[in-house]
């Protein structure tokens, strides 16, 4: 008995004959069995969580980012991670990283792969503190996301392909950086942050996220925003806050 893909869904053969089929659509999956047998319905379904195990794990790994707070204090910012970071995560470690151009980046391990710790994390450190702060990063391997936020306050956002958010047209728009409010924020050039900080339908048509990541984060005059939690570890001046 052989189980391979076939576009979206899954088939299982045996012997050239045809025994069933897997496919999904929006209320779940859709089993087709050629005769009822439980040996290809379980290969049929182990198949596909196996997919979904690839898929989470792809997603997971193709995703990290940091939040970056405009100061050069940074005791202040490791007090502020001492005292937040258990409130919102399950993490073990988070590194803050040594001022670099006017700014400190908070490193974390939980939620370096979670964008929606990540944002969350930004969201706290920005409401505990008076510093601008930017949260940055790619998600899975795809998007670049921006978030700029003032004593809490969100005052910007950048996603760089809108349509996978699942938006409305009016609402996708507001998701394409505001060069004017990213320099009033950051001191950087409005020009450059345009000329970086593009969107596209597809990520195709943009530069790797990655880069793109890098591009942007320049641009602000934000350093680091392209290395991960397992490099940050190693940061010169770099100091790992562990979490009881």
């Amino acid at each position: 008995m052989n189980v391979r893909r076939e576009g979206d869904s899954f088939v299982v053969e045996e012997d050239g004959k045809l025994l069933g089929s897997l496919r999904r659509d929006t209320d779940g999956v859709v089993l087709e069995l050629k005769e009822p047998r439980e040996g290809v319905a379980l290969a049929l379904l182990r198949a596909a969580a196996t997919d979904d195990e690839q898929a989470v794990q792809e997603f997971e790994e193709g995703s990290f980012g940091s939040v970056h707070l405009q100061t050069d204090d940074q005791g202040s910012v490791v007090k502020l991670v001492e005292r937040l970071v258990p409130r919102v995560l399950t993490s073990r470690e988070t590194v803050v990283s040594p001022a670099r151009n006017g700014w400190i980046a908070v490193y974390d391990e939980d939620a370096e792969r979670d964008p929606d710790k990540l944002r969350a994390l930004g969201r706290e450190l920005s409401s505990a503190s008076a510093h601008v702060t930017i949260t940055i990063g790619v998600e899975y391997a795809r998007i670049v996301h921006l978030i700029a936020m003032e004593r809490g306050r969100l005052m910007d956002e950048y996603v760089s392909v809108p349509s996978l958010r699942n938006v409305a047209p009016g609402d996708a728009i507001a998701l394409r950086a505001n060069p004017t409010v990213l320099s009033r924020l950051t001191g950087a050039e409005p020009g450059r942050i345009r000329s970086v900080a593009r969107t596209a339908e597809s990520p195709d048509e943009l530069p790797a996220a990655e880069d793109l990541l890098g591009d942007v984060a320049a641009a602000l005059g934000i350093e680091g925003a392209e290395i991960r939690f397992d490099q940050a570890r190693g940061l010169p001046g770099g100091l790992v806050v562990e979490h009881a």
